[in-house]
């Protein structure tokens, strides 16, 4: 299920001495002696947009971030599960092989009723049964207001005035599916803002739920400049709704929508099970075999454990998510005399002055050195930039096709090709891999907690979640403030155990190549 993610992550600014060769070369020595005197920037994507500039959190909105359960229009969890089910009939949703069941871990869910076999075609919910744009504006009668709206805020907007609507019995069609919605869903939306600085901290995350808050308290502000009888709890309620369920199809060119039926599977992280569009119908087709009893699982995407957690509400396991990553920010140095040239060679080029990169635990992007060994360079001509960037990301100063695909590409370490090169040499390596030890030195001592102290706390027990709760979404607050910070934990674990490999790996190979230098200067 698509959402808008969220990455950013703190880095040292550092640059280094005169180059020697024409060639952009690195100064470790410049880059030990200089390298404290960066200041911090964070980069991220909000609602789906990137944001490239340095960002500094509007905190004076934010306590309005959590909405309390009186702000929620009254008839959205009031459905039951068969009022529900006879909806989805006259629906025509078809004969199904799943049933919803309440008292799993992960709440709501659909579980087998029978032999589902791998490569099946399951749930078949029909194409005028999506909630889309187009329809949204149509059932709602917005007007020629919604045309000042995002896509994003149309659904919004939707929402929250059937939402309202159910009261007085003049809700449209997805009236029931409304009622059926939970009333939370444990988002970060839902999260008061004290326990969002406190968990998260030390977290990239913690920089992308503010914003998260901050983009949406912006949106509701926008939207009711046009439609002020909607009240801000019932657009909040709405944001964390689309945040949670949001299904973006690609069948449909990407088009965003609320499937019924559909948003009641769970994300199992290593699925390659996708819901998306066929024919006329949206349909799942399994990664795998079920048998009778078992949960049947979607992909809701390639997503760290912290995009899960902010979204959500929930985080797998420690080392149950193939895709967890730490979101590693670069950028040009604020303080380099070249700064606004190299910023403008790298927008020439499709990149950005500030890019974000995956750190897994098998790895990281080569394009995250050849990056830093360009924001790192100091030639003696701001002229000679151009080159050096066609250098590094290309692999030649003729070629105009950069390795990064795109800047989405590059954030999703999806961008692999082979071209370009570290600037600098073996001294380049050095210098790039000596920055980057560093960052996860700082990156691993930002986290409050010690070590041993987060694993005990990601290894604590879920509390039961009572079956009339997990309908609704709403639970005593010891119990949601127990998930939060279990889910927390399992993420602040995850990014440091990322941290730390990458910090060995990174020396390792410091040695190796240190010991190359030492061998190339006996030489000569």
């Amino acid at each position: 299920m698509a959402r808008a993610t969220a990455r950013a992550s703190t880095r040292r600014g550092a640059r280094e001495g005169r180059a020697r060769d024409g060639e952009g070369n690195l100064a470790r020595e410049d880059y030990r002696r200089r390298r404290g005197r960066g200041r911090r920037r964070r980069a991220g994507t909000i609602g789906g947009a990137a944001s490239t500039e340095e960002t500094t959190s509007t905190r004076g909105r934010a306590e309005s971030a959590r909405y309390d359960d009186a702000e929620i229009p009254r008839g959205v969890g009031s459905a039951t599960k068969a009022e529900l089910a006879r909806w989805l009939e006259g629906r025509r949703l078809p004969g199904q092989k799943m049933a919803l069941e309440v008292n799993l871990a992960e709440g709501r869910g659909l579980v087998a009723t029978e032999e589902i076999k791998r490569g099946e075609a399951l749930l078949g919910v029909p194409r005028t049964t999506l909630i889309t744009v187009e329809r949204a504006i149509a059932e709602a009668k917005l007007g020629p207001k919604h045309a000042e709206l995002q896509e994003w805020s149309v659904l919004a907007t939707f929402l929250a005035q059937q939402a309202l609507a159910l009261e007085s019995g003049t809700a449209g069609t997805f009236g029931e599916y409304i009622r059926a919605l939970p009333r939370r869903t444990g988002s970060v939306l839902d999260w008061p803002e004290d326990e969002v600085d406190k968990l998260l901290k030390g977290s990239p995350s913690r920089l992308a739920a503010a914003e998260r808050q901050d983009s949406v308290n912006a949106a509701i502000d926008e939207i009711r400049s046009y439609f002020p009888e909607i009240t801000v709890g019932a657009l909040r309620w709405a944001f964390d709704i689309l945040f949670s369920r949001l299904i973006r199809l690609d069948a449909m060119g990407g088009e965003l929508a609320l499937v019924p039926w559909a948003d009641m599977l769970n994300h199992k992280p290593g699925c390659a099970a996708f819901i998306d569009l066929n024919g006329d119908a949206v349909n799942l087709t399994t990664d795998r075999s079920y048998v009778k009893g078992e949960q049947v699982w979607a992909s809701y995407g390639q997503r760290p454990s912290s995009e899960l957690l902010i979204s959500y509400g929930f985080a797998p396991e420690v080392g149950e998510n193939p895709d967890d990553e730490y979101a590693l920010t670069l950028g040009v140095d604020v303080n380099d005399p070249l700064a606004d040239a190299k910023a403008q060679v790298l927008r020439d080029m499709g990149l950005s002055p500030v890019e974000t990169f995956p750190l897994r635990l098998n790895g990281y992007p080569r394009q995250l050195l050849q990056y830093a060994s360009f924001i790192l360079c100091n030639p003696e001509k701001p002229s000679e930039l151009k080159g050096l960037a066609q250098s590094a990301f290309t692999g030649s100063a003729n070629i105009g096709q950069s390795i990064f695909d795109s800047v989405r590409g590059l954030t999703n370490g999806k961008a692999r090709g082979k071209q370009g090169v570290i600037l600098g040499g073996v001294a380049g390596e050095i210098a790039v891999r000596e920055m980057l030890a560093d960052l996860c030195a700082e990156a691993l001592s930002a986290y409050p907690n010690t070590l041993e102290k987060d694993k005990g706390l990601a290894q604590g027990r879920m509390p039961d979640f009572p079956g009339a709760d997990a309908w609704t979404g709403v639970a005593p607050d010891a119990i949601r403030a127990t998930q939060r910070s279990v889910s927390a934990a399992r993420v602040r674990v995850s990014e440091r155990r990322i941290l730390a490999k990458t910090d060995s790996e990174v020396r390792l190979q410091l040695r190796k190549l240190k010991q190359k230098s030492l061998m190339d200067d006996f030489k000569q």
